[in-house]
């Protein structure tokens, strides 16, 4: 099985690979890819942001089903074109957010996001409304690091852990979650790689949407290898016309 792991934005999670590489099937091979060649910034977290990373995204999707990979992992918690990319490819796609949610809603029944900042947990529960997954969500609370400096060369990975975590208890002690989610793979890639006993740390279950998102698309794919199709193509994720298409892309 192969899976192309796509960061939609410049850059890459610092232990994201690594991390990936002790949680893949024996049978599972995966590629790391950023859209730096078409948008040049590390973050994405505002609206307008997330818009201009869309294209690249959807470009690297597109590319992996030409070169036959298996299944795409879109690894950001804005979940940068996932609903567009289910249109285009046959191949199953996955994201970070809607992964982790899905788990979250098994695992408990309150779960809340810790974000970089407010207004992009903001764009998180948007997103949470528009999967029907938000019934569950209790809470969201910022820990204040900016994107761009969730980086090991702008900020020590021991202040990001401290941030997170403190966040974090606040939402399982004040807010009653019962599951945590980091709302940016950037501190989940961080906080899994560093605190390995992080439920005991927190006091509640933490979901890092990377490792939910992975192992969903390998799932995902497994299911599509059975005849089990993964998208439906009555309705929302009908294809666009194929002329329509041509047109478009020539």
């Amino acid at each position: 099985m192969r899976i192309l792991v796509v960061n939609p934005f410049g850059a890459t999670e610092f232990y994201g690979k690594e991390n990936l590489a002790r949680i893949a099937r024996p049978d599972t091979e995966f590629d790391v890819v950023n859209i730096a060649d078409m948008y040049p910034l590390r973050n994405n977290q505002w609206l307008y942001f997330r818009y201009m990373c869309t294209d690249g995204t959807l470009e690297k999707v597109m590319w992996a089903e030409r070169q036959g990979y298996d299944a795409v992992f879109i690894s950001c918690n804005l979940d940068i074109g996932l609903y567009e990319a289910r249109q285009l490819v046959d191949i199953p796609v996955t994201a970070t957010l809607e992964s982790a949610a899905l788990t979250a809603h098994m695992m408990g029944a309150a779960y809340s996001l810790v974000t970089v900042d407010q207004q992009n947990g903001n764009i998180q529960k948007m997103l949470l409304d528009t999967y029907g997954l938000s019934h569950k969500f209790v809470s969201q609370r910022p820990f204040n690091i900016d994107a761009n400096d969730l980086y090991p060369d702008q900020t020590p990975p021991a202040q990001v852990i401290e941030a997170v975590v403190d966040a974090a208890q606040k939402c399982v002690k004040e807010d009653g979650a019962e599951v945590v989610i980091p709302g940016c793979t950037l501190a989940g890639s961080i906080l899994t790689h560093d605190v390995p006993d992080v439920e005991s740390v927190i006091g509640a279950p933490v979901l890092d949407g990377m490792v939910t998102g992975f192992k969903l698309a390998e799932m995902m794919a497994d299911l599509r290898r059975c005849g089990v199709p993964t998208v439906s193509r009555r309705g929302f994720f009908e294809k666009p016309p194929a002329n329509d298409m041509r047109t478009l892309r020539t």
